[in-house]
C-alpha cells in the first residue's frame, strides 16, 4: 500500500483549488515579510505539503499569513527561479513537478562537498561534536519509531548541518541547501517508504561511527553511500509516483546512471 499524501482537487476550470493540510506558520512582524514567505512556502514544497502539479491559492496563502500579495509575489519570482513553480499563463501558478535534471545538480553540489568537509570533520572530532550528533542520532530513533517524517527529516538535515559546519563553516551548508530543493523533495517523497527510515537510520549510524572514531576514510565510505543510494531511490520512486515526476525523468535517470561514478 502506497504512503499517503495530499493530492491537488479537482476544480472546475478556471478555479482555484484550495491547497488542504497547508499550515503556514505566523509571520515574525519585526523581520521583512518577503524572505518569511519564501521560505515558508518553499518548507510547503519541498515538504510536500504542496505536492508536485498542486495549483498555488494567492489568496490562501495571503489570508493564512495576514500579508497582501506583494510579499507573496516576490516570493514566487523566487521559487520560480529556483524552478519550484510555474506560472501558466491565464491558468495560475503551480507546484513544479519534480525534475530530475535539478535532482541530479544537486546531488552533484551535495556529494562534492559533504564527501569532503566529512573526511575534514573526521580529522579533528571533538567531544562536544562527537555529543552533539549522538544526541541527533537517539531523536531520530524516537522520530523514526513514531514514524514522524518531517520532524524526522528535520533532524537529518541538523545532522548534515552539523557536520558541514564543524568540518567547514555555516557557508558550505547554505551552498549545499541551496541547490538541492528538487533532491530534498525526493528524499521527503521516500520516507513512507518501507523499511526506508531504518536503512537511513543505519546509514546514519556508519557516518556518526566513523567520525567519533576519527576515521576519515570509513566516515567517508559511510557518507558515499549514504548519498548515491538515491538513484535506488529515486527508480523505486518513479514506479510508485510517477505523476509526480516530470515526462523525461527515467530518460535523465537512465543517463545519469550509466555516466555517474
Amino acid at each position: 500500500m502506497r504512503p499517503f499524501l495530499p493530492r491537488p482537487k479537482k476544480t472546475a476550470p478556471g478555479a482555484v483549488p484550495f491547497l488542504a493540510r497547508v499550515e503556514l506558520k505566523s509571520l515574525d512582524p519585526a523581520l521583512p515579510k518577503t524572505p518569511q514567505v519564501y521560505e515558508t512556502v518553499r518548507r510547503a514544497i519541498v515538504m510536500l505539503e504542496m505536492p508536485p502539479g498542486a495549483a498555488i491559492s494567492e489568496k490562501d496563502i495571503c489570508d493564512q499569513l495576514g500579508i497582501s500579495r506583494t510579499p507573496l509575489r516576490e516570493a514566487i519570482l523566487q521559487l520560480h527561479t529556483e524552478k519550484l513553480v510555474e506560472v501558466r499563463p491565464a491558468s495560475g501558478t503551480f507546484v513544479s513537478q519534480i525534475d530530475l535534471q535539478h535532482v541530479m545538480d544537486g546531488q552533484i553540489v551535495r556529494e562534492a562537498l559533504e564527501m569532503r568537509v566529512v573526511r575534514i570533520a573526521a580529522k579533528k572530532v571533538t567531544k562536544e561534536f562527537a555529543r552533539s550528533l549522538d544526541f541527533n542520532l537517539h531523536q531520530q530513533r524516537v522520530l523514526a519509531a513514531e514514524k514522524d517524517y518531517d520532524g524526522f527529516y528535520d533532524l537529518d538535515e541538523a545532522m548534515h548541518q552539523l557536520i558541514c559546519e564543524f568540518g567547514s563553516s555555516p557557508r558550505i551548508w547554505q551552498i549545499v541547501t541551496g541547490a538541492k530543493a528538487h533532491l530534498d523533495r525526493v528524499r521527503r517523497l521516500a520516507f513512507p517508504e518501507d523499511h526506508h527510515l531504518d536503512i537511513v537510520l543505519a546509514e546514519h549510524t556508519a557516518i556518526i561511527d566513523g567520525l567519533k572514531a576519527g576515521d576519515a576514510k570509513a566516515a567517508s565510505k559511510a557518507m558515499s553511500g549514504h548519498l548515491n543510494r538515491v538513484f535506488k531511490t529515486i527508480r523505486h520512486l518513479l514506479s510508485q509516483r510517477s505523476e509526480f515526476f516530470a515526462p523525461n525523468s527515467r530518460a535523465i535517470l537512465d543517463q545519469f546512471e550509466r555516466i555517474y561514478d
